[in-house]
């Protein structure tokens, strides 16, 4: 008998098939870039490789049932996700920064977005006073 902590079997479903998307993320970015003959989505591929580790890491410890002798593995993963979010950030910078992409850019995008999120939050609670005054 599997002991309590076992995954079920929608779970490992959902967990292999993540690996497996994740494999077919990375070789679809790398054949972009042999196709596209820009080679910065190489670096996409590259930068993904440490969160797939993590995430083969995390199913080796549930393979055998979060035995306490493999703790260590969640440690691993968790560096292996630290390192994989900055080695996709930066690959991700490289490529914006290759197609023109400018830190000015950043900004400008970054001030249209809050202005947005501040136009439907005013708008939410002009909604809200005015369905206030009419009850």
């Amino acid at each position: 008998a599997e002991p309590a902590n076992a995954l079920s079997i929608p779970t490992w479903i959902i967990h292999t098939s993540s690996l497996v998307e994740w494999l077919v993320a990375m070789g679809l970015a790398w054949r972009y870039a042999e196709a596209s003959g820009r080679p910065e989505w190489r670096g996409v591929t590259w930068g993904m490789l440490p969160l797939h580790t993590s995430g083969i890491v995390a199913c080796c410890y549930h393979l055998f049932y979060n035995a306490p002798e493999l703790a260590w593995c969640v440690a691993l993963q968790a560096g292996c996700t630290c390192l994989g979010n900055t080695t996709l950030a930066y690959a991700c910078w490289r490529l914006a920064a290759a197609s023109g992409w400018t830190r000015g850019d950043g900004r400008a995008d970054a001030e249209a977005a809050w202005a947005a999120v501040r136009a439907s939050f005013d708008d939410t609670v002009s909604d809200d006073a005015s369905s206030a005054v009419q009850t």
